[in-house]
């Protein structure tokens, strides 16, 4: 290990040669280089956040480093923070005092007072309407003006699965760490977590992909097969056209074929094969468990993309991630109703 290594782990309470040794090998992607693993080191002092504790990741990402006409995409290792991480970290500093986010839809009553800090948030959780127009947040600090932060829906969505199927919890998170960002630049400036981040930064489906070896792509980054359970459609056989005679004798003619049904979408079939809802089918699970057991195998592969059961688990979140894109596009009847929770500051 270089000395600026070791000086780096000295400044991060102690952290001895064993412990960054083992973050190297079980958290950072394979192939990461000297000054990106000291680079994320130096990351995880200012933030103060532990990758050990899941607070923060190494992650690996393909980059356009050219331009439109002449790609060049690169693999690039670098350091990302967790929501959870954040907030955990939020929590023992001296002055925090508490955080609150909700999602705002176009109808709600809703007053913001930047000046003052203040947000006034009232909606009746079951006659919600109109349009998701964006989220708030408001981080409280002991003798210190509450920060609060307004974030539009239009520009953080993004074209993934999980935008798609739950855009209120996606965007409360990304107001939730931009207030963390405001109340706290000197851990938390420049850092984004995986839900901020644009899908076009990362490489298109047609380019090459990245190596094997802990790679990370943000979800729905790149479309991928569709495994979830889907009746393959009939093929109807086409009649042969009747060639001419020679003699001019009526034809009896074809029988007339009604179209047949189209086939019903069953439900999927897919188990959970981890997490606390292994065993279930993911028919079975709501919309915010099966979004939970996504998260929970994306951090998993995030911690060790090399483990033996990594391979089996990314087949598992393929499957699962298929299941949103078919709740995408066959909403239920629960997903037309409103839901939502009382928010007043």
């Amino acid at each position: 290990m270089s000395p600026k290594l070791e000086d780096a782990g000295s400044a991060l309470g102690g952290w001895s040669r064993e412990r960054m040794e083992l973050i190297r090998r079980t958290i950072c992607p394979r192939g990461i280089s000297e000054d990106e693993f000291a680079l994320f080191i130096e990351q995880c002092k200012r933030s103060g956040l532990d990758p050990l504790l899941k607070e923060a990741f190494c992650v690996a990402r393909r980059q356009n480093v050219g331009n439109r006409e002449r790609p060049n995409w690169v693999t690039k290792y670098e350091f990302q923070p967790s929501e959870a991480g954040m907030l955990a970290r939020a929590e023992r500093f001296p002055d925090f005092k508490g955080i609150q986010a909700s999602a705002v839809f176009a109808e709600d009553d809703i007053v913001v007072d930047q000046g003052r800090g203040e947000v006034v948030h009232r909606f009746n959780p079951a006659k919600r309407k109109g349009a998701l127009v964006g989220a708030w947040s408001r981080v409280v600090r002991d003798g210190k003006l509450p920060v609060v932060v307004w974030l539009d829906f239009s520009g953080y969505v993004q074209q993934t699965p999980l935008w798609a199927k739950i855009p209120t919890t996606m965007i409360e998170k990304c107001a939730r760490v931009a207030a963390l960002r405001k109340a706290y630049p000197e851990a938390f400036g420049g850092l984004y977590v995986r839900e901020e981040m644009p899908a076009e930064d990362f490489e298109p489906a047609h380019a090459e992909p990245a190596p094997v070896g802990g790679a990370y792509e943000v979800l729905g980054a790149r479309p991928g097969p569709v495994k979830a359970s889907f009746p393959a459609l009939p093929t109807v056989a086409v009649p042969e056209k009747v060639s001419r005679l020679d003699v001019d004798v009526p034809l009896a003619p074809l029988p007339s074929k009604e179209a047949e049904p189209a086939p019903q979408l069953k439900a999927s079939a897919v188990l959970v094969a981890f997490g606390p809802y292994k065993g279930k089918t993911a028919s079975e699970l709501s919309d915010e468990e099966l979004s939970e057991s996504i998260e929970l195998a994306n951090e998993k592969l995030m911690e060790q993309p090399r483990a033996r059961w990594a391979k089996a688990m990314r087949e598992n979140l393929t499957a699962l991630e298929a299941e949103t894109e078919l709740r995408c596009r066959v909403p239920s009847a629960a997903d037309k109703g409103g839901n939502g929770a009382s928010h007043e500051a």
